[in-house]
C-alpha cells in the first residue's frame, strides 16, 4: 500500500527520530528530513507524527504523492482522538474517486501550498490523482469521522456536519439540525459557517426568518474578507430586503467584493455608477467594472458594455466594440444583446450590413418571447424596399408580437399592420402562416432558424 520514500541522506539514517526536529524541517520545506523523522514515530504510533504523514501522502512532500497512504495514516491518527485527522479522514470519505477536482482535499492542499507558481498548479490539478484518492467515496464513514471531530469542537467540521444535515447527505434533511450545527462553527469565528447560518435567517430555514440575524452573521462573515456575505449585504442593503435601503452601504459592500475579484459584485457596483446611487454618477468608473466582470464571462455585464459603447456614455459611440460585448452576451443567451446585436447587424450600424446573422439573432431573441424582436422581424420583412421582403413572414411575427402585447394602443397597431399584410396574401399564403404559428406554439425554438 505504501509508496516510495524519496531517497534519505545517509546523514538521517541513523539519528534517534524527534518530532519536533521534524517540523523544523518541514517548516523549513527540507520534507526528506521530517519524513525522516516523523515516519519512524508514526509507525510506533506517535498521533501526531501520523497525521503529519498522512499530509505529507497527500501533498506529496518528501514521498510520492499516494492518497491511499494519506488515508490510512489519518486513520491511525483519528482513532487515537486526533481531530484534525478525524476531519480530514472524513473529507477522504466525503471526497473518494472522481470527486470535483476543485472540492477534493488532495486539491485543496495543492491550492494552499503551491503559493509559488499558482498557474502550473492550476494547469496540473488534472494530474494529480489519475485514479482517485485510494478509497471510494463513503459518506456513512465521513459523517462518523465528522462527527467525532465536530463534537470535540473542530469548526470546519461542524460546519460540514452542518452541511450533510441541510442537503440529507448521510442523514435525513433537517435545516433545524443544520443550523445547530452551523451556529455551533460560526460562533468559533469560521466565516463559512457564519455565511451559512447568515443564510438560513435570511430564509427562513430551520429558524425563524430573522434579517436582523441574517445581517449580523452575514456582517461577521464579511469583516473576515468572506466575499459572498459582503455581496449579500451588498444586495440586501441595495434592495432594502428587510432593512433600510441604503445605497451608500451597498456600494461599500459591493466594492468590497468587486476588489476581491467578484464578477456579480463588479457589475453591480458600476451599475450603482450608472445610476449614481449610493456614488457619484460616473460612467467612467461603469465601464471599469463592467469591463472587470465581463472579462470573466459575466452576461449581464457583457450586454452593459455594449451598451455603453453603443451609446457612446464614455466618448464617441463605438459600434464595432458595442458589437463584441453584444456577442458575447447573445452566445449565453441574453435576449437584450440578441436584439440589440441582430439590429445592429441587419441595419449596418458600425459597418455593412449582415442581413443573415442580424435576423437570425433576431430570431433567437423572438424565440424567447421578446415582442421587441417580433415586432422587428415583422417591420423587415413587411418591407416591399427591404432584401428580406416576406409577406407570409412578416404577417406571423406582427401577429405573434400582438400576442405578447396587453390590450392597449400598441396592440392595435400591431394588428393593424398584420391585418394590411393579411390583406395581400392568398388563401394558401394564409395557410403556411397558421402553420408556422402552431409550430412555433409547440416548440418555439424553431422559430429561431429558418
Amino acid at each position: 500500500m505504501f509508496g516510495n520514500l524519496l531517497k534519505r541522506s545517509k546523514s538521517t539514517t541513523s539519528r534517534k527520530p524527534d518530532f519536533q526536529r521534524g517540523l523544523a524541517a518541514f517548516e523549513a520545506e527540507d520534507y526528506a528530513a521530517a519524513v525522516a523523522d516523523w515516519m519512524p514515530l508514526a509507525e510506533r504510533g506517535h498521533a501526531e507524527a501520523q497525521y503529519r504523514m498522512g499530509q505529507l501522502y497527500a501533498r506529496g512532500q518528501g514521498v510520492v504523492r499516494d492518497f491511499g497512504d494519506a488515508a490510512h495514516w489519518f486513520r491511525k491518527a483519528a482513532e487515537q482522538g486526533h481531530v484534525e485527522a478525524q476531519f480530514s479522514l472524513g473529507l477522504c470519505y466525503a471526497n473518494g474517486e472522481g470527486a470535483p477536482q476543485d472540492s477534493a482535499l488532495p486539491v485543496r492542499w495543492y491550492k494552499t501550498v503551491a503559493k509559488t507558481n499558482p498557474a502550473a498548479a492550476e494547469a496540473n490539478l488534472a494530474l494529480l490523482y489519475p485514479n482517485g484518492l485510494g478509497i471510494g467515496p463513503d459518506i456513512s464513514q465521513a459523517l462518523h469521522w465528522y462527527r467525532l471531530a465536530a463534537e470535540a469542537g473542530h469548526a470546519e467540521a461542524q460546519h460540514h456536519m452542518g452541511l450533510l444535515n441541510a442537503f440529507g447527505q448521510g442523514v435525513p434533511q433537517d435545516h433545524a439540525a443544520a443550523a445547530a450545527w452551523y451556529r455551533m462553527s460560526a460562533e468559533q469565528g469560521y466565516a463559512v459557517a457564519q455565511h451559512a447560518l447568515a443564510s438560513l435567517y435570511a430564509n427562513g430555514q430551520g429558524v425563524e426568518r430573522d434579517m436582523s440575524q441574517a445581517v449580523a452573521w452575514y456582517g461577521r462573515a464579511a469583516e473576515q474578507g468572506f466575499v459572498n456575505s459582503q455581496l449579500a449585504l451588498a444586495i440586501i442593503y441595495e434592495h432594502g430586503s428587510g432593512v433600510q435601503a441604503d445605497p451608500a452601504r451597498a456600494a461599500e459592500f459591493y466594492r468590497q467584493a468587486a476588489e476581491q475579484g467578484h464578477p456579480v459584485a463588479q457589475v453591480n457596483l458600476g451599475l450603482l455608477y450608472a445610476r449614481g446611487h449610493g456614488v457619484p454618477q460616473d460612467y467612467r468608473e461603469t465601464l471599469k467594472w463592467c469591463r472587470l466582470s465581463a472579462e470573466q464571462g459575466n452576461v449581464n455585464a457583457q450586454f452593459n458594455l455594449g451598451l455603453i459603447h453603443s451609446n457612446g456614455l464614455v466618448g464617441a459611440p463605438d459600434h464595432a466594440e458595442a458589437a463584441v460585448w453584444y456577442r458575447k452576451a447573445a452566445m449565453q443567451g441574453n435576449v437584450g444583446a440578441q436584439v440589440n446585436l441582430g439590429l445592429m447587424l441587419v441595419h449596418g450600424w458600425g459597418g455593412r450590413p449582415e442581413l443573415v446573422e442580424g435576423v437570425d439573432w433576431l430570431r433567437k431573441a423572438a424565440a424567447q418571447g421578446h415582442t421587441g424582436a417580433m415586432t422587428n422581424l415583422g417591420a423587415l420583412y413587411a418591407n416591399r424596399d427591404g432584401k428580406a421582403y416576406n409577406p407570409i413572414q412578416g404577417y406571423v411575427w406582427y401577429i405573434m408580437a400582438a400576442a405578447t402585447t396587453q390590450p392597449g394602443p400598441d396592440r392595435d397597431a400591431l394588428e393593424a399592420k398584420a391585418h394590411e399584410l393579411g390583406g395581400v396574401l392568398t388563401s394558401e399564403d394564409r395557410h403556411k402562416a397558421q402553420v408556422i404559428m402552431e409550430d412555433w406554439k409547440k416548440n418555439p425554438k424553431l422559430m429561431a432558424t429558418g
